[in-house]
């Protein structure tokens, strides 16, 4: 039996929040209702999903095993509606993701002279879901860094950035015109908490060349959290130059490693995916994206 969408909403409902009520209440049924989709779910899958107890509610493995690919099947049914949508809207509507540090505007504009007819649609992709974002369908085309998940996936190179660490403007070695991988390799070096572990390898440099590997530093989500850690000392971090524009402070600066490895932009797209507008956006992003200086 093929899953149920509305039924697998529901269940993420309660495994986010471990709850019935609480789910019940934010999908706007009853407790009965969502406590009788559940365990039909259960029977279409053929396994429990939760145990049940009087005082709390918690995933069994298969629960848990859901509840990883039901974000993934539930983004390709909004994708899926979403591509049908735009399809049907004389295939004039095109959404382009980027990543931060990115300058599309230019490549955007130039879109814009050639094509006026196109309607561009804007997201911002981070460095958790920007290869399924591409892959789904949320975005047609993205600006983003590496790694990538490369199977289903067509890159076109752009530039390559030198890496950059972070450091507190009071920080000993920040006064150096430029730095070694020796030289910050006892500080703590801030990880993303929800990347995939080869985006961490990348951006940590995760083994060193020499074999070794990093101290750890603490978990941080966006660009404001490591700012905070790097100002109170708490870790250093690896980031391009091309963020320094976007978040100019005193109290940080941006440093270069010379023996670190750069970093690349591309432009992706799903290899699946035969559009015009992809082209056209290739052709303009060619000519216009270029590192800030």
């Amino acid at each position: 039996m093929d899953l149920d969408l509305r039924k697998l909403r529901y269940f993420v409902a309660v495994a986010e929040r471990l709850h019935f009520g609480q789910a019940a209440e934010a999908l706007h049924i009853t407790q009965p209702a969502l406590s009788r989709q559940i365990r039909q779910l259960e029977h279409d899958v053929g396994v429990e999903l939760f145990v049940r107890t009087s005082r709390e509610v918690a995933l069994t493995p298969a629960g848990e095993q859901l509840l990883r690919d039901a974000g993934r099947l539930l983004a390709a049914s909004h994708a899926v509606r979403d591509r049908a949508r735009r399809a049907g809207e004389d295939g004039h509507h095109l959404t382009v993701g980027f990543m931060l540090g990115i300058d599309t505007a230019p490549a955007l504009r130039r879109l814009a002279e050639r094509h006026p007819d196109v309607i561009v649609h804007l997201k911002r992709l981070h460095s958790k879901d920007r290869s399924e974002a591409l892959l789904d369908g949320r975005v047609d085309a993205g600006l983003v860094r590496l790694p990538l998940i490369s199977e289903g996936l067509s890159t076109m190179f752009l530039y390559t950035e030198p890496f950059t660490v972070l450091l507190s403007a009071d920080h000993p070695l920040a006064a150096k015109s430029s730095l070694s991988l020796d030289d910050i390799a006892d500080e703590p070096l801030l990880h993303y908490a929800d990347a995939d572990p080869a985006w961490n390898a990348f951006w940590r440099i995760d083994p060193r060349p020499d074999g070794t590997r990093p101290r750890s530093g603490p978990a941080v989500h966006d660009i404001e959290e490591i700012v905070e850690y790097v100002r109170v000392r708490r870790g250093v971090a690896f980031l391009p130059p091309s963020i320094n524009f976007l978040f100019p402070r005193s109290d940080v600066v941006y440093v270069p490693v010379a023996d670190a490895p750069p970093s690349t932009v591309v432009l992706a797209w799903e290899t699946a995916r035969h559009s015009p507008l992809i082209t056209a956006l290739a052709e303009v992003v060619q000519e216009t994206v270029h590192p800030k200086r």
